[in-house]
């Protein structure tokens, strides 16, 4: 946030920045501008591709980079040093006025906060930055006056990632998730639900649109849960040896008309390509889906025509994550808050409270574990009954060894069915019958002293959802971050 200084206004240094290597635009910036404002360069008369600015700075360490037609460099050529994430930033040392006629060489800082609390004597708003000074430099704006003077003060944390994290999804659409190439699939109503199963399993996704050819338009989804809930419904109903039978006996359409007896079905959530990411994430979050169709509703002409509907992407959580963790990469540091530890955020769900003083910051609830003895019918039961979209197997002495997840219901279409004692298959085995299609890790692991920024570029790659916190040395789980509780934090 800006505020106003109150006292004596602090001394400030003109300090010139130069870009040597070309480019069409050039901009500056650093610590002293949050590393979210930017100041742009002018290009020097005479000298092509060298760009320069002058910046007013109080005395000490600043860190800086330039954006260079859109993307982030440093000048290996001037002092570099990694932050404390892992970037390579410019830096430079501003003496005070009093010591500008001192000798001696400047050392680099040490474990310098890359958001310290310096201040910069301006407001860096857009084109007031390109106030020419007499030397044909950009001089940002100061002032004499403490009144008149804006100091840049890093306030609140939490509210200003939120804040920033708000403007930029807002400032951008589902649309531009949509890759360039790609394939979503949808499922025909009309499908036996075990031929659906296959479907799945063989394009390996947890979930897919369905189409209702009579009415011609998508009328809903089918996921993981549906199969265990329907899997669980025919165990009830009927004998335990016809449960894959029964399966091969409905369709979607009967099956789904079936509940509609029982309880009315849940409406399709979508999205239009013109929705913005913050209320996409925040639709994510309120229905609880984990993918959302976003569809292109009718022509020029008639927008709202239902007949006319064009299934462009699967939007998820997942991907709005990955696409806010690509655009702030470069500038992590931007957000001190991506750096504090999980034992310092109101982030996931514990075993036991992590706060040493006692304020209830975080959730405290049981975590569900199974081990690899389970029976497949009790963890499909305890999916459902608990809520949860996974649960962690745990050795013994309580160390994690893997996760079964809603979506590994699935991997039951790579087996024949009639090879299975559905009632007596175990955790370990249903997950055996299917680990040669295994190509990526499934488990996925932290500690309580990892970064809020490590969590979520771990959730932003494909596929992941959840994140197990464990006690480093015993491998016992301790909690469990999800894509929901990150983005919840992130949107409040």
């Amino acid at each position: 946030m800006f505020l106003h200084q109150q006292g004596a206004t602090p001394q400030l240094i003109p300090t010139r920045f130069i870009w040597r290597y070309g480019g069409n635009q050039v901009f500056l910036c650093g610590s002293f501008t949050r590393w979210v404002d930017t100041v742009p360069m002018q290009t020097v008369e005479g000298s092509p591709g060298l760009y320069s600015c002058v910046v007013s700075l109080p005395p000490g360490y600043h860190q800086y980079k330039f954006i260079v037609d859109g993307e982030w460099r440093h000048d290996e050529a001037q002092a570099c040093l990694p932050d404390p994430m892992g970037n390579v930033n410019n830096w430079i040392f501003v003496k005070s006025v009093e010591t500008q006629t001192q000798q001696g060489s400047v050392q680099p800082p040490i474990n310098f906060a890359p958001m310290s609390t310096s201040k910069v004597a301006t407001q860096v708003r857009g084109e007031e930055h390109k106030r020419s000074a007499p030397d044909g430099d950009t001089e940002m704006e100061t002032s004499s006056s403490a009144q008149e003077s804006s100091m840049l003060i890093i306030g609140d944390e939490v509210s200003f990632t939120r804040q920033k994290v708000a403007e930029f999804l807002s400032s951008h659409t589902a649309y531009e998730l949509v890759p360039d190439s790609g394939k979503v699939i949808v499922l025909d109503t009309q499908l036996r639900i075990k031929t659906a199963f296959h479907a799945l399993y063989e394009q390996g996704i947890p979930a897919a649109p369905l189409w209702d050819s009579v009415r011609r338009q998508i009328c809903g989804m089918i996921s993981a849960s549906d199969f265990i809930d329907a899997i669980n419904k025919i165990r009830v109903s009927r004998a335990k040896s016809q449960i894959f039978e029964e399966l091969d006996a409905h369709t979607i359409a009967t099956w789904r008309a079936r509940k509609a007896t029982q309880a009315p079905l849940k409406k399709l959530v979508w999205l239009s390509p013109e929705e913005n990411l913050k209320n996409a994430a925040l639709i994510c979050l309120e229905s609880n889906c984990s993918l959302i169709p976003i569809i292109a509703m009718g022509g020029k002409e008639n927008k709202d025509d239902k007949s006319d509907m064009r299934l462009l992407h699967l939007i998820s959580l997942s991907g709005i994550l990955s696409f806010l963790s690509r655009h702030f990469k470069s500038s992590m540091v931007a957000f001190p808050l991506l750096a504090r530890s999980l034992d310092s955020l109101p982030i996931g769900t514990f075993q036991v409270s992590r706060d040493k003083n006692g304020d209830k910051m975080q959730r405290i609830s049981k975590v569900h574990t199974i081990k690899p003895t389970t029976k497949l019918t009790d963890a499909l039961n305890l999916l459902l009954e608990a809520g949860v979209s996974a649960l962690p197997i745990v050795s013994e002495r309580g160390a994690l060894m893997d996760v079964y997840c809603r979506s590994d219901i699935i991997s039951l279409a790579s087996v024949d069915y009639r090879s299975i004692s559905f009632e007596e298959a175990t955790v370990s085995e249903a997950l055996a019958s299917s680990a040669c299609r295994r190509t990526t890790p499934r488990v996925f692991v932290c500690t309580r002293s990892d970064s809020l920024r490590t969590v979520l570029e771990t959730l932003a790659l494909p596929g992941v959802r959840r994140v197990f916190v464990i006690e480093a040395e015993s491998k016992c789980v301790e909690g469990v971050v999800s894509l929901q509780d990150v983005a919840s934090f992130l949107m409040q």
